[in-house]
């Protein structure tokens, strides 16, 4: 069993990194062609369109995560009368969940411009835009997309990974063509819109093949569990806490400064979000493994796979902060170019900003692994309420500046220790949440040294171009890989991490 654990988790980490590599890449060369062959303000509408719609994403409730945290026993018992409950529940509440979310962008649809300060480009009908990526957003949920629950909980990650990797190749590689010859951005929202049809019709077929026996069956009222009603109503809570942290800011930007700023502000933010997701692939990718050792082995195994996991993601971590520190400025330079850069001090905040949201990903794993939504509702809401309101006095008063400042406080507060706490108090015990706290203040502390140490060598020799993106980058890495080895090469806790690993 914790064989086929490691094995699965390696196989999702490994497929849900290309998958991650390839939405990197991708976009990244097709924001590059926006960005200079036709407008900044077309970037500010793509992040503020994708903002608005994940504030109605908030219509999902979460039950995607409770449903596959539900399915987990009875997939490993191989009960298809409950697997085929679950899938059947879970059509009729995404059904519902699609038109919800279309309806209601549909009625904020004549106010639109109301989110938008200063002027868009004159050749695009913004509300034609926006109704076409409202349908992307509600039709991914309408058709088939309720067959991946099935997959989650089986562990197989790595079939989405895969199916979503490939088609998005062939996406991206069209889209690309479209706005180099044709310069058409209405053509390239419709890709997108043909891509998700597509997605989820062999997402269908796929699982037909894998799960013949389990075929959703009409369900003429919706009753929902009492067990997952509740989770879904903490884990909507906790997508509310995310929108409130990952899209407002987009919008209050916007509505605030305009789409110029919008768009500098979502420049950084793509480059922190893209190596953010690389790093939640790999604790995404244990999830399932660290969910069924959390059903079947005991508190003390688990503490101690916690810690052996939390080592070596946190060294991940600590090298990937200090290659944000070091290249975020001279990349930004050569892709965007001066006049679209943020200064040090912001850029700095986010790189805070994404190591403390890093230090809550493994821990996470655990929370959702035991089911805890319920438990930690509060710290969703105060989390949500103190972010929205930190975002507007401090984005009003500081600009970019106190919006990122708001986000770090509320993570670090609310989020990590506050949640940590929780899991400690609930599944854990005290003096395993004071061995824990000691860890990650040692990995704080090793990730500060690395990068001060980083930065002033970087400084110091003061490159440019790509030649300075190699050499800062080969420094940071390194620098970071040194520190890391001389603070940790002599304790048990480094040498259980590396059996782990083999």
């Amino acid at each position: 069993m914790i064989s086929s654990r490691k094995e699965n988790s390696k196989r999702n980490v490994i497929s849900g990194l290309v998958n991650r590599l390839v939405m990197i890449l991708m976009p990244f060369i097709n924001r590059t062609v926006i960005l200079h062959i036709m407008s900044t303000d077309y970037l500010g509408l793509t992040s503020l369109f994708s903002s608005i719609l994940e504030v109605l994403n908030l219509a999902e409730l979460g039950f995607n995560t409770a449903v596959v945290y539900c399915m987990y026993k009875p997939m490993a018992k191989g009960d298809e009368n409950k697997l085929i409950f679950y899938i059947s529940l879970f059509k009729k509440i995404y059904f519902y969940v699609g038109m919800i979310i279309f309806f209601s962008g549909l009625s904020i649809l004549p106010f639109i411009n109301f989110f938008i300060k200063g002027n868009y480009p004159t050749d695009i009908n913004i509300y034609l835009l926006f109704f076409m990526y409202l349908v992307n957003t509600s039709i991914s949920y309408v058709l088939f997309a309720y067959k991946e629950v099935l997959l989650l909980a089986d562990q197989r990650q790595n079939v989405i990974n895969n199916l979503r990797t490939t088609i998005n190749i062939v996406r991206y590689i069209v889209q690309f063509f479209v706005l180099l010859i044709l310069k058409n951005f209405y053509i390239y929202v419709s890709i997108q819109i043909v891509s998700t049809i597509i997605s989820n019709i062999l997402l269908n077929k796929i699982t037909e093949r894998i799960y013949p026996n389990i075929i959703p069956i009409r369900i003429r009222k919706l009753r929902l569990p009492t067990d997952l009603l509740h989770q879904s109503s903490a884990l909507l809570i906790n997508r509310i806490c995310d929108t409130f942290r990952n899209s407002l800011d987009n919008i209050i930007i916007s509505s605030m400064y305009g789409l110029l700023l919008t768009t500098i502000y979502s420049n950084y933010y793509f480059i922190y979000s893209s190596l953010y997701m690389v790093m939640l692939v790999i604790a995404n990718g244990l999830g399932a493994s660290i969910g069924n050792s959390l059903a079947t082995e005991s508190s003390n195994k688990n503490f101690s796979d916690l810690r052996k996991i939390q080592f070596i993601y946190s060294f991940l971590c600590i090298m990937a902060t200090t290659c944000l520190l070091v290249l975020y400025q001279p990349f930004m330079l050569i892709w965007a170019g001066d006049k679209l850069m943020l200064d040090q001090f912001n850029m700095i905040l986010f790189c805070v900003y994404f190591y403390l949201i890093n230090l809550c990903n493994i821990r996470n794993q655990y929370i959702n692994g035991i089911g805890m939504w319920w438990k930690l509702k509060f710290s969703y809401i105060l989390e949500a309420l103190a972010n929205l309101l930190l975002n507007l006095i401090l984005g009003k008063i500081f600009g970019i500046s106190g919006v990122l400042f708001a986000t770090i406080f509320t993570i670090f507060t609310f989020n990590y220790l506050y949640r940590t706490h929780m899991l400690f108090t609930t599944y854990f015990n005290r003096q395993e949440e004071i061995k824990y706290t000691l860890d990650q203040i040692s990995y704080a502390v090793v990730c500060v040294l690395s990068c001060v140490i980083t930065w002033m060598l970087c400084s110091y020799i003061n490159l440019d171009g790509i030649f300075a993106l190699i050499i800062y980058g080969c420094f940071a890495v390194l620098i970071s890989a040194s520190i890391f080895y001389l603070f940790y090469c002599w304790t048990d806790l480094f040498k259980q991490s590396k059996k782990l690993l083999l």
